[in-house]
């Protein structure tokens, strides 16, 4: 044990840093709203009903689903917590712990256990990667992902086709389940091959294929029992207009913003303002140093050309309005660009001391954005308490059932009912006559003045006089329509 310490103290650090970063508040920054809820749906689908389901929840794009592979890792989690949703900050955590690893091995195999460190404490201390690791949605393993498809393009070039395109198959049918983006960058399997100046291995290939067949078995499934419904809403996803109202070059420069923002992010957060066009030019400027230093290869300057090149192309044609996180599978380039210039600073250069005071600076940095962060007091924490409160006033009013109502935006009423199912509560609409209580958000004192706040959360008690036992059990008899209305994005 002592050996194994002392050989791997400086990646057990960094994890522990990471750990602790990702831990910080946890529960008080837990954003729940609609997608934490809909996991919570899906989670109590398959355990108390046995209910063994093909897909998730539908994307903004109608007719498409994210597969399922998330979901069921948050069944395990959910088990432990007792079906309560801090499970999904267990597995997120891990995930990112898991993450910060799998940079420092990958980086180490493919470039030089320098490059592996610097890398993984890039990562485990970036504001930016902090907050994907806390997010508990589908998309938030794209890191991982990234990082282990980039191995997989290593192997293909070192000429280990079996080993390469079976771990590439088993990330390709991976997509669905976590973003499909991803799929922009499949092609590079192909690319890998290419310039690897080895004859491509019919045997290799099959089991390439036959992984990628085996992790998107629950797709194939789905669309044979339901008449190819999310191919054909991909093929008029592409093929027609999805509401974007810019076009052209403006689309293009629309990309590069975004691209560039997620890069200003994960490298220095708002320190420079918004300016987010100094981090691309700085990677450039970087990308170019290294390529014509030699410290970047030919073949892999190609690859991470065309990998970010990939995605300006697509998303600068495709009419559909961008986010943020449809990029997030760039990251990786630049995290990697980055730790090969500080590693080559750190080892040629013979600048050991301006590398560790770089690395010092950036983790103060983005370690003071953590701790200064303003909170959005309507998370986990504060919907809990709210519906709390909620059933211990029906309790103390002898209610059976109860009403909820929502003064707030549209889509902010959202993120509550499966927090109503764990509190074991009775919750019918507000035209049923049962004692109703109303969740405000934000708070307008002045507008709509209630009973009690819960952080940025208000709620408004029932005007107890106007109902009797009778009439509260009358309204009480049906359904729970908690339990049996609709839920968006969630299929039965």
């Amino acid at each position: 044990m002592f050996k194994f310490l002392k050989n791997n103290y400086l990646i057990i650090l960094i994890l522990i840093f990471g750990f602790i970063l990702r831990i910080y508040k946890a529960e008080e920054l837990f954003m729940y709203s609609h997608d934490q809820d809909l996991a919570g749906w899906f989670v109590r689908d398959v355990i108390e009903n046995k209910h063994l389901r093909l897909i998730g929840q539908e994307t903004s794009t109608q007719g498409i689903f994210i597969g399922p592979f998330y979901y069921y890792l948050l069944t395990f989690f959910y088990a432990l917590a007792r079906m309560d949703p801090i499970g999904g900050i267990y597995l997120v955590t891990l995930l990112g712990l898991l993450t910060i690893f799998s940079i420092y091995w990958v980086f180490t195999k493919v470039f030089s256990k320098t490059v592996g460190y610097i890398g993984s404490f890039l990562y485990s201390a970036s504001y930016f990667s902090v907050f994907n690791d806390r997010e508990v949605v589908p998309t938030m393993p794209v890191f991982l992902w990234t990082v282990w498809f980039l191995y997989s393009l290593h192997l293909i070039l070192k000429g280990k086709q079996k080993t390469g395109l079976l771990l590439a198959g088993l990330l390709i049918g991976l997509i669905w389940h976590l973003n499909f983006a991803l799929v922009l960058i499949s092609w590079l399997v192909v690319v890998a091959l290419v310039i690897s100046r080895k004859k491509a291995e019919l045997k290799s290939i099959i089991i390439g294929v036959l992984t990628f067949f085996g992790t998107s078995i629950p797709l194939i499934f789905f669309e044979l029992r339901h008449n190819f419904i999310q191919s054909k809403s991909l093929v008029t996803s592409l093929t027609t207009s999805q509401n974007d109202v810019i076009s052209g070059f403006q689309k293009f420069e629309r990309v590069i913003e975004v691209l560039n923002k997620n890069f200003t992010g994960f490298l220095w957060g708002d320190f420079f303002g918004g300016d987010y066009s100094l981090a691309g030019l700085f990677l450039l400027v970087v990308f170019v140093f290294l390529y014509f230093k030699k410290i970047l290869k030919k073949d892999w300057g190609i690859i991470l050309l065309l990998w970010i090149s990939s995605y300006i192309a697509f998303f600068s044609l495709y009419s559909k309005i961008i986010s943020e996180y449809y990029l997030n599978g760039t990251v990786v380039v630049a995290l990697l660009l980055v730790s090969l210039f500080l590693a080559h600073i750190y080892l040629k250069a013979n600048k050991k001391l301006l590398v560790l005071i770089i690395l010092v600076l950036f983790s103060v940095l983005h370690i003071h954005k953590l701790l200064t962060i303003n909170i959005n007091r309507s998370g986990y924490v504060y919907r809990r308490a709210l519906i709390r409160e909620i059933k211990s006033d029906a309790i103390s009013h002898g209610y059976p059932c109860v009403s909820v109502s929502y003064i707030t935006d549209p889509g902010h009423n959202f993120g509550y009912r499966y927090l109503f199912y764990l509190e074991n509560l009775h919750v019918n609409k507000p035209d049923s006559g049962s004692p109703p209580y109303t969740i405000v958000f934000p708070l307008k004192d002045d507008l709509f003045p209630v009973g009690k706040t819960f952080g940025a959360l208000g709620l408004i008690y029932p005007d107890y006089g106007k109902y009797d036992e009778a009439g509260v059990t009358i309204s009480c008899s049906g359904s729970n329509s908690n339990l049996t209305d609709p839920l968006w994005g969630f299929t039965n």
